[in-house]
Parts: C-alpha cells; sequence; structure tokens
C-alpha cells in the first residue's frame, strides 16, 4: 500500500495527465498454439511448424487517457539495458512536452539506478511498480 500512497500524492501534485505508462512487447511470425479440444478420453493431434521467425519488438510510452503512443519504436531482435535506456535517453525524454511521471515495470533490463539518473536529469520522474503488482481498474 506504500506505492499507492505514494502515488496519490505524485497524482495530487502533477495531475492524472502527468502520468507515462511504458512497456515493451514482442510479436513472432510462427505462432504455435499448444492447447486444443477434443472429445473426453480422444487424443488431439495437430501439426507444429518448428521453425523460429525473427522477433519484432514494440517498446513505447503512452499517458493516461490517451490513445497515442509516446515515442513508439519498432525493431527486431532482443531489447536489453542499454538498448532500453538509449530508447529512453534519445526518443522519450526528448518527446515530453511537459513533466511528467514515469511508470515503468521492474523487467530486468530496467535498471532502476542507470534509469533514475537519465530521467531526473530532464526533472522528469521515475516509478516502478511494485513486484508482481497490478493497478487497480480506477487508476
Amino acid at each position: 500500500m506504500k506505492y499507492y500512497r505514494y502515488l496519490r500524492e505524485l497524482i495530487k501534485v502533477s495531475g492524472c495527465q502527468s502520468l507515462v505508462f511504458i512497456d515493451e512487447s514482442g510479436f513472432e511470425e510462427f505462432q504455435d498454439c499448444a492447447l486444443g479440444w477434443s472429445k473426453k478420453g480422444k487424443k488431439i493431434w495437430g501439426e507444429k511448424s518448428g521453425k523460429r521467425g525473427k522477433r519484432e519488438n514494440l517498446v513505447a510510452g503512452r499517458r493516461k487517457g490517451k490513445k497515442d503512443l509516446i515515442a513508439p519504436m519498432v525493431f527486431t531482435g532482443s531489447l536489453n539495458a542499454e538498448g532500453f535506456e538509449g530508447w529512453l535517453s534519445l526518443y522519450l525524454l526528448p518527446s515530453l512536452t511537459q513533466p511528467s511521471i514515469l511508470i515503468m515495470d521492474n523487467a530486468p533490463i530496467h535498471r532502476k539506478t542507470a534509469i533514475r539518473e537519465l530521467v531526473e536529469e530532464t526533472e522528469h520522474q521515475v516509478l516502478f511498480l511494485p513486484k508482481y503488482s497490478r493497478l487497480p481498474e480506477r487508476y
């Protein structure tokens, strides 16, 4: 609950529109479904291609209540800590036109110390979600 109290205080000071949620997601060309339906006691058979395609990823920010993405970047391959910090400093932070509170999860590529330094140099704030968390629907 400490996290929610802190978030409420930030919202009181900066307003709800200052929140920027950040996340990454990956997409693969080939998808296999490991589950299926069959009659009770019957086996289900299917085909699996065995191909592993190129993985595409998207990283972006989004303001609370807005549909537009902020500094979206699509790329092939995986995102690591250096890549995330580069995107943050070269694309996201320069595109923020008002003081913002960046909210992100605790993914291993989110090195807290390095990210805090980058964000606080630009007079924004960063807030990491608690581990294994999910914000309530009212936020």
